[in-house]
């Protein structure tokens, strides 16, 4: 048999949940869980145990659309993963029912903003990048090797040093000592 979770979640210690609470069991949820979380924490005990007992078909109800996930981006992502499921979603304060065909439309339309804002963010990225690779910047780690670490780290290793005692008496870098250990196997300087 299918059932209807509430959800109810307020962020500061000195709000509430008693509206969530009663507008949720007036819509006939079967089970209610709340989550009360300071601004800090990003652990949500009560949602994640909600998420491990959700069966196909099953419905989450909240009183408020951004009550259920920490960000926009984890609302998306609990929203798709939920149509992947067979989960069916509620929000009463906007009247989205995924079950609907409406409803549907609306989250899809959510989702695309999401993936546009997502997409958009990536394109400033790289549209940065480009200009600072025509103005000569160089963006990541530096090109080539360092030759004076790198003598430091083959000395070290012709030694009978092993990384970990080479990082700790050159202070370079345990990847660094690595990717020239490995330079040095091939003979490469």
């Amino acid at each position: 048999m299918n059932k209807i979770f509430g959800y109810a979640r307020v962020s500061t210690l000195d709000q509430n949940v008693d509206t969530q609470l009663d507008a949720l069991g007036r819509a006939g949820c079967d089970e209610i869980v709340q989550d009360k979380i300071t601004g800090v924490s990003t652990s949500r005990p009560a949602l994640d145990a909600l998420l491990a007992q959700l069966r196909p078909g099953d419905t989450v109800m909240v009183a408020r659309f951004f009550r259920l996930g920490r960000s926009r981006d984890h609302l998306i992502s609990l929203l798709g993963e939920f149509a992947r499921q067979g989960i069916h979603f509620k929000a009463l304060d906007l009247g989205v029912d995924s079950s609907t065909p409406a409803g549907k439309l609306v989250l899809q339309i959510f989702a695309a903003l999401a993936e546009y804002d997502r997409e958009s963010i990536l394109e400033k990225t790289r549209a940065g990048q480009m200009l600072a690779k025509a103005k000569g910047k160089h963006i990541g780690r530096p090109k080539g090797l360092d030759a004076e670490k790198f003598a430091k780290v083959k000395k070290a290793l012709e030694r009978g040093l092993s990384v970990a005692e080479t990082v700790s008496l050159t202070g370079i870098s345990t990847s660094s000592v690595k990717r020239y250990r490995k330079r040095i196997d091939k003979g490469l300087s």
